[in-house]
C-alpha cells in the first residue's frame, strides 16, 4: 500500500516478463517448465495476472482498516464472551464479526468505487488497448481511449469521453449509495 500503484503495475510486469521474470524464473528452478508461459501475453492468464497485482497492490489496507476495527471492540465484551464459555470460533462468529461490521461497510464501498476506477495498473502494464485481443480491457481504459485516443488510432471524441465519464459516476454513486445502506443495516453499533 505505500508504494505507488504505477511502481506496482511495473514490478509487476518485471516480474510477469516471460524472458526474465522472477515468476517463470522460479518455475523453471522448481522443474516446472510447462507451467512457465508469457503471463501478460496470452489471454487466458493477462487478467488474472492484473488481479493479482492489484490484490497484491492492495491487500494492506483492508488488513489495517479490519485490525483497526478489531482493536475499537472493547476488551471486557470478549472477556465477557469467554467467561460464558464461548469457543473461538463463536466469539468470532457471534462478537468480533458483527463488530467490525461498520468496517466492512467501508471495506466493500471503497473497494467497489476503486474496482470502477481501476486504470493505472492495466495501464502501465498492457497499455491502452487491452491487449491481448482486449481480455484486459476496464472501464478505465475504454475511457481514457475513447476521450484522448490511443497509439495506434489518434481519433479523440471528448464527448463521448465525457458521456462515459458521467455515466460511470452515476452507476458507482447509485450502487455504492445502495450497498452502503444495505451493509448499514447489518452494523451492530455498541
Amino acid at each position: 500500500m505505500v508504494l505507488s500503484t504505477i511502481i506496482v503495475g511495473f514490478l509487476w510486469k518485471l516480474f510477469l516478463n516471460p524472458n526474465f521474470g522472477i515468476v517463470n524464473q522460479a518455475l523453471y528452478s522448481l522443474g516446472l517448465d510447462n507451467l512457465a508461459k508469457p503471463w501478460l501475453g496470452d489471454s487466458s492468464t493477462a487478467l488474472g495476472a492484473l488481479i493479482l497485482a492489484n490484490a497484491w497492490h492492495f491487500v494492506g489496507f483492508p488488513t489495517l482498516v479490519y485490525l483497526a476495527g478489531m482493536q475499537r471492540i472493547p476488551p471486557e465484551i470478549i472477556e465477557a464472551a469467554r467467561l460464558d464459555g464461548t469457543n473461538e470460533w463463536q466469539l468470532l462468529k457471534n462478537i468480533v464479526w458483527p463488530l467490525v461490521a461498520p468496517s466492512t461497510t467501508i471495506l466493500f464501498t471503497l473497494l467497489f468505487i476503486g474496482a470502477f476506477n481501476w486504470f493505472e495498473i492495466p495501464y502501465v502494464m498492457v497499455g491502452l488497448d487491452g491487449s491481448p485481443f482486449g481480455t484486459t480491457d476496464v472501464l478505465g481504459l475504454v475511457f481514457y481511449r475513447t476521450a484522448f485516443g490511443n497509439q495506434s488510432a489518434s481519433i479523440q471524441n471528448f464527448g463521448m469521453g465525457s458521456a462515459l465519464a458521467t455515466l460511470l459516476f452515476l452507476f458507482i454513486v447509485v450502487f455504492a449509495s445502495m450497498l452502503t445502506l444495505w451493509l448499514r443495516r447489518r452494523e451492530i453499533q455498541f
